[in-house]
């Protein structure tokens, strides 16, 4: 019994204690049907306080493109930056986000692109906290060449 309470004990400690670690994972898809294609890609990286994530995804049909990209970054003391941008023919964007307290950051980056009846999408997140190496992710996603 009385390793069932310090166990719970020590459980509760843990789950109080703030998290310092880090993590950066990323995730995609991709189709196509013989006239259309969609894809996209998205990720995170954290690290102690720091977050921070971007997602895109792209759709063509015939002549028609679209691409909607987006990030955000958060830190309750550190700095925060966030971008984004899609040209006008819709053929190409990208968004960008950091989170940055001290020495600990996070980051991603995601790119899209439609070209020729294809949608390719690329996430990179990384996070990182002093004295520990980096960590990283990357995922791609290729809707495949018009038919």
């Amino acid at each position: 019994m009385r390793q069932v309470a310090y166990a719970l004990l020590l459980g509760a400690a843990m789950l109080a204690a703030p998290s310092y670690g880090q993590a950066a994972s990323t995730v995609g898809a991709a189709g196509r049907t013989e006239d259309t294609a969609t894809g996209g890609t998205g990720g995170s990286g954290t690290a102690g306080s720091t977050s921070a994530s971007t997602l895109g995804v792209g759709a063509t049909s015939g002549d028609s493109s679209a691409i909607g990209v987006g990030g955000s970054a958060a830190s309750p003391t550190g700095r925060n930056q966030t971008r984004s941008h899609v040209n006008p023919t819709a053929n190409n964007g990208q968004a960008m986000a950091q989170s940055m307290d001290k020495g600990t950051f996070s980051k991603s980056h995601t790119h899209v692109h439609n070209k020729k009846g294809q949608v390719r999408s690329r996430t990179k997140s990384m996070s990182h906290v002093p004295g520990s190496k980096p960590v990283m992710s990357t995922t791609t996603s290729d809707s495949g060449a018009a038919q």
